[in-house]
């Protein structure tokens, strides 16, 4: 799977999430950050996001919200770059 389609994938979570909680639609794009710049968007549904990427990418993650790294809020680019990250590492381990 590439960076670009991590980040489709987590942009049809993100606002799935968002439509599901009712909240405002906005345009949410690879330099979006949901905790920052989604109204109502929270850190719980980081966390939600997290087991739905989790599912949809068979992975498991060493932290639970996939949109926060070291106290600080990414970008959905940031966030798929880690998820890639955790991609490459699980599949060295499992080789």
């Amino acid at each position: 799977m590439t960076k670009s389609e991590i980040e489709q994938l987590l942009i049809k979570i993100v606002c799935g999430l968002q439509d599901l909680s009712g909240r405002e639609k906005v345009e949410v794009t690879p330099g979006t950050r949901p905790i920052h710049d989604l109204p109502g968007f929270d850190s719980l549904n980081g966390v939600e996001a997290t087991i739905e990427v989790g599912d949809e990418l068979h992975l498991e993650f060493d932290f639970n919200n996939v949109l926060v790294a070291d106290e600080k809020v990414l970008t959905i680019e940031q966030a798929a770059t880690r998820l890639l990250d955790c991609m490459a590492k699980q599949s060295t381990t499992q080789d």
